[in-house]
C-alpha cells in the first residue's frame, strides 16, 4: 500500500489551512491542565470565603468550670478541619487560637511550664499571652480567636472584619 493510497482523500478533498492552527497532544493536555487548575483554585477560593472566620458563629467551647488554670482544651473552629486550642491562664482569662503552626501547619502544644505554645516540627515557639513568635521558623503569630464568658461558658467568637 502507498503513501498516495492511505491519503488519497487529502488529494480528492483538499482543505487550505495553515499549519499554524494544528494543534499537538502536548498543547492540548497543557491547555487542559490549566484550565482544571483555574477551576480548581476558583472553588477552593469561594470555600475559603464562605467558610472564613469572618462568616462563622460562635460557638460554646467548654464551661469555665471544666478548665483549671494553666490547662487547655482542643476544639474545632469555624470548621470541622480548623483544630484550635483554647488555654486558661487565668481565673477569668482565656486566650484561643489556631492549633496550625503558621510555618508548616504542624500542631502546636501547650507547654504550661513554659508559658508557651511549641511546635515540636521544627522547634516552633509562641507566646500563649499574644501568640507572637518566640522562637524558631514561624513567619507570623499564631490566628487568635476572641473568647467571651457567657454565664459560666466560654465562648469563641469569629473573627472581626479589618
Amino acid at each position: 500500500m502507498s503513501n498516495i493510497d492511505t491519503y488519497g482523500w487529502k488529494v480528492q478533498y483538499p482543505i487550505r489551512s495553515s499549519e499554524e492552527q494544528d494543534v499537538c497532544r502536548r498543547q492540548f493536555v497543557k491547555a487542559g491542565c490549566a484550565c482544571a487548575a483555574a477551576v480548581g483554585a476558583g472553588l477552593i477560593g469561594v470555600e475559603r470565603l464562605l467558610n472564613s472566620p469572618e462568616s462563622a458563629e460562635p460557638v460554646q467551647v467548654a464551661l469555665a468550670s471544666e478548665i483549671a488554670v494553666g490547662d487547655y482544651r482542643l476544639f474545632r473552629y469555624p470548621t470541622e478541619n480548623d483544630p484550635c486550642i483554647l488555654v486558661r491562664l487565668a481565673d477569668d482569662q482565656f486566650v484561643a487560637y489556631s492549633q496550625s503552626c503558621t510555618h508548616l501547619s504542624c500542631p502546636v502544644h501547650y507547654e504550661p511550664e513554659r508559658r508557651q505554645l511549641y511546635c515540636p516540627c521544627h522547634e516552633g515557639y509562641f507566646s500563649v499571652e499574644d501568640g507572637s513568635v518566640l522562637g524558631g521558623p514561624p513567619p507570623r503569630p499564631l490566628p487568635r480567636y476572641p473568647v467571651e464568658l457567657r454565664d459560666g461558658a466560654v465562648w469563641v467568637l469569629p473573627v472581626p472584619a479589618a
